[in-house]
């Protein structure tokens, strides 16, 4: 038997398996997916086991696999094939997807450990190996038992875990374990030990906390257990994922809209399927998920669950717990490390069947699935534009053909390319028009800037704002202010020479944060001090241009003293469980919710009555064709967060283009409108959904360098593509450097090309240099 084995380097050279022979003591116990250790030249590497086979063609002799690092594999049949056309479309490493798949844990350094779960089950050979200690190393056990091993695993009565290396400590606790059942010639402070561990539950307990209660050093139990009174082990435990505030369970009473969405999903399990769930914010879309997963839990099947923010992440987390308690797992980046890993453990032990997320979630190695749900799924965060670039819907998309499952995509403003493939017949509509609970949809009104500067009012909130809020702080009621901007200003400017504070690394301005009184770039991450005077002629008369949320909420506080201001943004939600802090602190007590777009969807709180939109078409006119349907999305999704019970809401939008259509069209709730204008104008500029978009990005250190190698490509391109397909640049991008590497883009359209794969893996070959990289975008529509 051999095995074909990806070894775990970043290489092009060695992006492929290489055959190895299974040694007679792993025949069996190896599986697909597992991690193994192999000689690789003069040095031994780790690398996954993606083929077993019987023969190989390759002619001279094979090397063995050395060891076995996972008895239980972490990566699935369909996560392997998923992966292999993963790296077709991105021209990706297969290495490199594996890693973006796993969870960061998974690469650190750790042995692997056998532990007896039910001893008395074990087989007689077995207990003679795990009489003194319910815990051992791997490697210490006879490999000849491992497949008695296997096969008790299976049973359930063995569990492997894993022993991680002292540098790792944080990844595990260390454990003490009486071995001996007598206590002679033992002193004072062994005998003190010995007593303690005796009434321990198994005879053990944690080293730190052992020395604690005893008052002793760890030369105590070192001295122990070398005369063998004791062992010492790091035990892995899962670490505890849950909701700062208890989950509340809600009885579900779908209204008749409700009920008809549900039966038409609920008839559709077992089949692929691909709904479409539009409904305007507040209808209950969350009801109808909710229900959805109770059916499919009922079939013993498995659900995905992708909300599009860490924010909305410990929301839709307590409300599922509240249902469907330890079943549910967490995944996403506002985890530690080990949080992930254990979240992945508990899956693939098939410990929990539910697992909600953010956009890494859909590589959850789930079996059996019945269900997936895509929340606000005309989201941008649903991609990830770094190597391997993918995009989690489309991962999905794949995900419920092989496993037959429904996919549910719920959105009150979907994006065009979605609703365009229900038109086209590939997804069913379900449609929820109405809000639930009988609640009426918020008044809206717009505010022309440019006429409240006329007017005189320099202030980032118009007259008709202010009146509103100070309205409803009188009434005791909540207000949520969007700003699409972090940071105290967008820039700092010289008024006496005009020089503008730019990064050093990027070609953009820096902001100024004034929390840190400092400057920041929002792509490198450049950090430096908040000058005194301008750099280029030393005056002191500084000007800080724009506004930010930092800005916004000192203006704020200004004008309403005693509010209770709560802000939202990058800066403020970096620590650990910050999102969920800042928004139980606006429920119980804030007054005002002042956030960029991450406070723009899914959030539901009963008692804000007024929305207000600040810089609405502050994004317009960017370089972006889809900056319009952006802006209708933003606008339609943070007005949903007024009126969603029995008090009527207002949204006040403030804009100096009110005229524009995404505007128009969002404050009169008009979705196919704005729909049907887009389409029209995609039609004529021949974007999609009319065509399929690939952009490529060439990046190096030299811009003459970088803008020839571009040239190239799109002579190559043009040579072997057919005359349909548009090929467009080399162009430079609004920012031409970031991180000290320039930038060219590339677009290229087409209807039909069966062979764009196979054209853009020669490209790669052929023009991917050391200095000069290529990035492919499959997905340019997104994001």
């Amino acid at each position: 038997m051999i095995a074909k084995i990806l070894v775990d380097i970043k290489s092009k050279n060695v992006d492929k398996t290489y055959d190895y022979n299974i040694p007679p003591q792993f025949i069996g116990i190896l599986e697909i997916g597992a991690r193994v250790i192999v000689p690789f030249g003069n040095r031994s590497v780790m690398g996954f086991c993606l083929e077993i086979a019987e023969n190989s063609e390759y002619q001279n002799t094979l090397k063995n696999i050395d060891r076995i690092i996972d008895v239980e594999p972490y990566l699935t049949l369909e996560l392997i094939e998923l992966a292999k056309e993963m790296q077709v479309q991105s021209s990706s490493l297969l290495i490199q997807i594996f890693q973006t798949m796993l969870p960061a844990a998974l690469k650190v350094v750790y042995k692997p450990k056998i532990e007896a779960i039910h001893f008395e089950e074990l087989p007689q050979e077995l207990q003679k190996v795990f009489e003194y200690s319910e815990e051992l190393m791997l490697d210490s056990i006879d490999p000849e038992l491992y497949p008695i091993i296997k096969q008790q695993i299976r049973k359930q009565n063995l569990k492997q875990i894993y022993d991680i290396k002292p540098k790792n400590r944080s990844l595990a606790f260390k454990y003490v374990k009486l071995t001996r059942k007598t206590n002679e010639g033992l002193t004072p402070k062994q005998h003190s030990v010995f007593a303690y561990l005796s009434t321990q539950k198994n005879k053990q307990a944690k080293l730190k906390m052992l020395l604690e209660v005893l008052n002793i050093t760890s030369s105590v139990i070192n001295t122990m257990e070398k005369n063998g009174y004791l062992n010492t082990f790091y035990k892995e435990t899962y670490r505890e994922i849950k909701p700062l505030n208890e989950p509340k369970s809600k009885s579900i009473i779908l209204n008749e809209d409700q009920e008809i969405a549900f039966q038409k999903i609920k008839a559709s399990f077992g089949t692929e399927k691909t709904f479409l769930l539009h409904g305007i914010t507040g209808s209950g879309k969350t009801e109808i998920y909710i229900k959805s997963i109770q059916e499919v839990v009922k079939r013993n099947q498995s659900v995905l669950f992708l909300v599009p923010e860490i924010s909305l992440t410990p929301m839709m987390m307590s409300r599922l717990k509240a249902e469907f308690k330890e079943q549910v797992a967490v995944l996403h980046s506002g985890l530690s490390a080990m949080e992930k890993y254990d979240e992945w453990r508990r899956i693939v032990r098939k410990e929990a069947t539910i697992v909600v997320g953010a956009r890494s979630a859909c590589f959850a190695p789930v079996e059996d699935l019945g269900l997936i749900i895509v929340d606000e799924c005309h989201e941008s965060s649903y991609k990830q534009d770094t190597t391997p670039n993918y995009y989690a819907i489309d991962v999905l998309m794949r995900r419920s053909a092989s496993e037959k499952a429904v996919l549910i995509l719920g959105s009150a403003t979907p994006n065009i390319e979605s609703y365009a493939r229900y038109i086209r017949g590939y997804f069913e509509l379900l449609t929820l028009d109405k809000r639930a609970l009988n609640a009426k949809l918020p008044q809206v009104e717009v505010v022309d800037m440019k006429q409240e500067f006329i007017q005189g009012n320099s202030s980032s909130f118009s007259k008709s704002l202010q009146t509103e809020i100070q309205s409803r702080l009188d009434r005791k009621e909540q207000v949520i202010l969007l700003l699409n901007r972090r940071g105290y200003s967008n820039f700092i400017i010289c008024r006496n020479c005009g020089h503008v504070f730019m990064c050093p690394n990027c070609d953009v301005s820096l902001t100024y944060h004034e929390h840190s009184h400092s400057l920041k770039c929002h792509y490198c991450n450049h950090d430096e001090p908040m000058p005194k005077t301008c750099t280029k002629c030393g005056s002191d008369a500084l000007r800080y241009m724009g506004s930010g949320t930092q800005r916004v909420e000192t203006e704020l506080a200004q004008l309403f003293p005693t509010a209770n201001i709560i802000r939202m943004d990058n800066d403020t939600t970096r620590t650990k469980n910050a999102h969920e802090r800042l928004l139980h602190e606006f429920e119980t007590t804030g007054d005002i919710l002042l956030g960029t777009q991450m406070i723009a969807k899914g959030l539901d709180f009963p008692n804000v009555t007024l929305v207000g939109i600040i810089q609405a078409d502050a994004n317009l006119y960017v370089s972006d064709f889809r900056a319009s349907e952006k802006t209708f999305q933003l606008i339609m999704q943070v007005s949903g967060r007024a009126g969603r019970r029995d008090t009527e809401g207002k949204v006040v939008i403030q804009a100096f283009n009110p005229e524009h259509y995404a505007i128009r069209f969002a404050c009169e709730s008009d979705y196919l409108g704005f729909y049907h204008h887009e389409m029209n104008i995609r039609r004529l500029a021949k974007y999609a959904p009319f065509y399929f978009m690939v952009e490529l990005k060439v990046m190096g250190p030299n811009i003459r360098d970088v803008f020839y190698n571009g040239i190239e490509i799109v002579k190559f391109l043009k040579r072997n593509f057919d005359k349909g397909t548009i090929v467009l640049g080399p162009a430079i991008p609004v920012v031409r450097r970031i991180n000290n590497r320039y930038l060219c883009e590339i677009m290229i359209k087409y209807r039909e090309n069966e062979q764009i794969d196979t054209i853009l893996g020669q490209m790669m070959d052929q023009y991917q240099m050391q200095d000069n990289l290529i990035h492919i975008d499959r997905f340019p529509n997104v994001g």
